[in-house]
């Protein structure tokens, strides 16, 4: 019994640890948006964010399996906006790799049959690349973003009125 508790603490700590996570990355885009750096460390920034945002999805699947299928599941589904959030937020610096990186990206989706041009012109705005990639990258990038906090608060709502409840009825 004892041990039982002291596993779902520990995993509880996982948890918020892996929220914590998830709100550095989140508070690290803001402050690239509110303060551009001026030296040329926003690529190096980006790309660590990027990789940051990839290693969610099987830090979230890992903890479902371990602690909560909740986690697994939210995990899965936050895949398709990770993979938005990741590529959008390369583009920004709009430099030799975020083009690069567009335009794979770019000839990826018009490889999809019967849908690829809509997803080009939706993603893109069109089958090239051009200042109003940019633009909807920059928006889907921060609506991602908006989300992300919105979900992130929601989330430590419900955790600490979780805490408070599971404190109650240990007391």
């Amino acid at each position: 019994m004892q041990w039982r508790f002291e596993r779902e603490g520990s995993l509880r700590w996982a948890a918020w640890s892996f929220t914590g996570f998830i709100g550095t990355l989140l508070c690290l885009d803001v402050l690239l948006l509110v303060v551009p750096p001026s030296d040329g460390t926003a690529e190096t920034l980006r790309l660590l964010l990027a990789v940051g945002a990839s290693l969610t999805v099987p830090l979230a699947v890992i903890l479902g399996v371990v602690y909560r299928p909740v986690y697994a599941v939210g995990g899965l589904l936050a895949v398709p906006l990770v993979a938005v959030y990741v590529v959008s937020g390369l583009l920004l610096p709009w430099d030799q790799v975020a083009f690069d990186t567009g335009q794979q990206v770019l000839d990826a989706l018009l490889a999809v049959p019967v849908l690829g041009d809509r997803l080009t012109t939706v993603f893109f705005g069109g089958p090239a690349l051009s200042q109003r990639s940019l633009r909807l990258a920059f928006r889907y990038h921060y609506a991602i973003v908006g989300v992300g906090v919105v979900g992130l608060a929601v989330a430590l709502g419900a955790g600490v009125r979780g805490h408070d409840t599971i404190s109650e009825s240990t007391a």
